[in-house]
């Protein structure tokens, strides 16, 4: 638990460290249009996030009872690769890149359907109607 802490106090000197060694590479003003198109690269990503569902809908549809479990966790993956293409930084875009590949994992077997009922099914039975003698003074003439 020490080293998640230390790890997670150190990322910010990190993501710093390699975009001061990009800024180095490319130029300062390089480094900020990178920040600012993957800020917006981001944003569109959370904004058009029902995607990630409408997928493993339909992969759900064709996959039939199995399915993957990366796949079923892709509207998550898909959602975190956004909010960490919003942060600025080298890492934390390499990070985001690794969360959007197609990755297989383990199958995960779906419950089976319950087969329909079907219409012509007849119930026999017994009934027999019994109706209020209507008052001859109660018309609506």
């Amino acid at each position: 638990m020490k080293a998640f802490l230390i790890l997670l106090m150190l990322y910010p000197f990190a993501e710093i460290a390699a975009l001061v060694t990009l800024a180095g590479h490319i130029g300062g003003g390089g480094v900020m249009l990178y920040i600012l198109l993957s800020a917006l690269l981001g944003i569109f990503m959370l904004r058009n996030q029902k995607i990630g569902a409408l997928m493993t809908l339909g992969s759900l549809m064709n996959n039939g009872p199995e399915i993957s479990l990366y796949s079923l966790l892709w509207p998550l993956r898909y959602t975190l690769a956004g909010v960490l293409f919003i942060v600025p930084g080298v890492i934390s875009e390499i990070a985001a890149i690794l969360l959007l590949l197609p990755l297989k994992g383990p199958k995960i077997a779906m419950a089976a359907r319950p087969a329909p009922v079907q219409a012509d099914d007849i119930i026999e039975g017994e009934y027999h109607r019994v109706d209020e003698p209507a008052d001859p003074n109660r018309r609506l003439h």
